[in-house]
């Protein structure tokens, strides 16, 4: 859990400080501007006004929420933004990128966003015109600027966003995949084991009508091979269900951005990154068609070597490719040969490559000084910066918020595919947990009485020649366990369809053990009415999906307990952060209603430095001599005996 949230946290100040470098630079082109000291005052003013907004609004703490008074906030941005175009439009276009990024951020549905995030381009595109000799420089300060801050932007905030939705949604997936198992075991149960057993008792019942022994024999012969199906066919699924568990559906993400998505989103911000600048560049100077060629050929190589080191790996593991670095560094000093430095200038954009690919020290020793690379090719004469401090410092922001960018895609990248792989890995093994449970149960409910009813056909069977009316007898006792047994497998079949408290609790514990997270507690609440045993459940998973998200919780007590008059369900959890309260989101305030529906109540408080969830429900008449949740009773295999019946409480919950 704190693993996870030192990712998040990473997450979000790679996204606070790529905005911090972008205001940076923008801070840069109005203090160097031409315009009056007023102006430039004014200037800055709006500037800090909109990277204070984006923080506000973008860096949010918690996935996909947006906060409070966003559209009145989105609205003054715009604003803002607007004005900076008007009056300072010749130093503004890379300022217009936070609004872009805003409405990719708040505005829903996406196509709505992705509307205004054009619209916003458009917009500067239409600006620069006025202040731009060319259309194709206007294109560069609409496309290279505007469009790339705002997806860089966009890029890291999501991508913290998702890892937060991977995180949050285990358990939800780890729930769906114990339902949808329930589901395929009541199937197999009813097309397999209950087949077999209706089978068995249409013979029988056709044995007994018979009116002379000669007339039944080869019908019991058929009845004693169909019960040896049925005891096999019982073996065959509890073994079956106990070693070979099916692979989890593979997640599906935000609506909006899945893995995919990712890959695609962190090619489009290296794509911007890259190839306007040097577009630009080869623009202005008039390259011969050869020397095209070259650019061309160069640039395809460098942007397929970025795209290479930073799309999300096969299964969550990055390759060290160091060598790719050596391949770009190449690719970034051989066309210098032919092209001049003002043109082919990629060597800016090795400082993110040599943070993705290098390991250690030798990560640093080599990014550092790329990072400065302006002051070394000023000092070689290269003329393609401001010769001044701060135009120095400028310049190694420029490439470190780049690096920063680079690397922070790379890393959430590969996190995702981690997340990914680590969520369905708790899927599954939630699904085994499972179905090792539905083995032993099914195993407890056939085992014995199946093999009393193949014994009792085969007493029949022996008895049938010598005494048929003791055989009839032997032969009636067995229908009667058939129907039993067959009557408590619809039971289960059925009881896997419903939310009881003891099922959910063994799906939470193996999700939180294998999440790290040591689990204390008893789970016995014994029989319960249905809408009781739903609710509690449902207490239970909202409970679990909160002490995912809100804490950093090591350890955690799962306690539910029976009185005389109500039942009590506790969870609490340690690693709450000082500075946290009480979430009380829709799930807690919905849970509230459900619960005092019934007549109970629902508390969650802090408690020292951990956090409690209880919920009491006074109990309700259930029907004797049934077992109300349905889930775990074993049969009883003498007709009539329905007293002898096992039922899994606290033991099975603890497993």
């Amino acid at each position: 859990m704190a693993e996870r949230h030192g990712e998040l946290w990473l997450a979000r100040v790679a996204a606070a400080a790529l905005a911090l470098g972008f205001g940076f630079g923008g801070l840069v082109g109005i203090v160097e501007s031409g315009h009056s000291i007023a102006a430039r005052s004014a200037a800055v003013a709006l500037l800090t006004a909109l990277v204070a907004l984006h923080l506000r609004n973008c860096v949010r703490p918690r996935a996909g929420s947006a906060p409070a008074g966003w559209s009145w906030t989105l609205a003054v941005q715009a604003l803002l933004t607007g004005a900076g175009m008007v009056w300072f439009a010749d130093t503004w276009y890379g300022n217009s990128g936070f609004l872009a990024a805003a409405m990719l951020l708040l505005v829903r549905p996406p196509v709505l966003a992705w509307a205004g995030f054009g619209l916003v381009v458009v917009a500067q595109f239409a600006v620069a015109l006025t202040v731009r000799p060319t259309v194709g420089e206007a294109v560069h300060l609409a496309v290279g600027h505007a469009a790339f801050v705002g997806i860089a932007l966009y890029a890291v905030a999501r991508l913290a966003d998702l890892v937060a939705d991977l995180r949050d949604g285990q358990l939800a997936l780890a729930a769906a995949e114990v339902a949808r198992q329930r589901l395929e075991f009541g199937r197999e149960l009813n097309e397999r084991v209950g087949a077999s057993i209706r089978r068995l008792i249409a013979d029988a019942e056709a044995i007994l009508a018979q009116p002379t022994p000669d007339r039944a024999r080869p019908e019991l012969d058929g009845a004693l091979a169909t019960a040896r199906s049925a005891l096999n066919e019982a073996r065959s699924v509890a073994h079956g269900h106990g070693r070979d568990a099916p692979r989890a559906t593979p997640p599906r993400l935000a609506a909006d951005l899945d893995t995919a998505g990712v890959a695609a989103l962190g090619a489009l911000a290296i794509v911007l990154m890259i190839v306007p600048t040097e577009l630009r560049w080869a623009v202005r100077t008039g390259l011969s068609g050869g020397e095209w060629a070259l650019l061309a050929a160069a640039l395809l190589g460098f942007v397929g070597c970025y795209l290479a080191a930073c799309l999300p790996p096969r299964g969550g593991k990055r390759q060290q490719r160091w060598w790719l670095l050596l391949v770009a560094g190449a690719l970034a000093v051989g066309p210098l040969a032919v092209l001049d430095l003002p043109v082919w200038h990629v060597a800016y954009f090795l400082p993110g490559l040599s943070l993705v690919l290098l390991r250690g020290a030798l990560r640093w020793l080599v990014s550092v000084p790329l990072i400065g690379l302006d002051a070394v090719l000023y000092l070689w004469d290269a003329n393609l910066g401001d010769p001044t401090v701060l135009g120095q410092v400028y310049e190694a922001v420029w490439t470190g918020e780049r690096a920063v960018l680079v690397l922070a895609l790379a890393s959430m990248a590969s996190l995702t595919a981690q997340l990914v792989a680590a969520r369905g890995a708790l899927a599954e093994a939630a699904l085994v947990h499972e179905r090792l449970r539905f083995a032993r149960d099914l195993h407890d409910l056939f085992g014995y009485s199946l093999s009393v009813l193949v014994l009792k056909s085969e007493l029949a069977a022996r008895l049938f020649d010598r005494d048929a009316g003791r055989a009839r007898a032997e032969l009636a006792a067995g229908v009667e366990v058939a129907r039993e047994a067959l009557a408590e497998l619809e039971t289960l079949a059925v009881g896997y369809r419903a939310m009881t408290v003891e099922a959910e609790a063994r799906t939470v514990r193996a999700v939180l053990t294998d999440a790290g997270i040591e689990v204390q507690g008893s789970v016995a609440p014994g029989p319960l009415d249905d809408e009781i045993g739903t609710v509690l459940s449902t207490v239970l998973r909202e409970g679990v999906t909160n002490l995912l998200r809100h804490s950093d919780a090591r350890r955690c007590e799962l306690t539910v307990s029976r009185g005389p008059t109500e039942v009590r369900l506790r969870l609490t959890n340690d690693g709450v952060a000082p500075a946290a309260g009480v979430p009380r989101g829709m799930g807690l305030d919905s849970l509230t209603r459900r619960v005092a529906a019934l007549g109970g109540t629902l508390s969650a408080a802090r408690v020292g430095d951990g956090f409690r969830l209880e919920a009491t429900v006074p109990l309700q008449p259930t029907p004797i001599g049934g077992d109300p949740d349905r889930v775990d009773p074993v049969a009883g295999v003498e007709p009539g005996d329905r007293r002898r019946e096992v039922v899994a409480h606290g033991s099975h919950a603890q497993e």
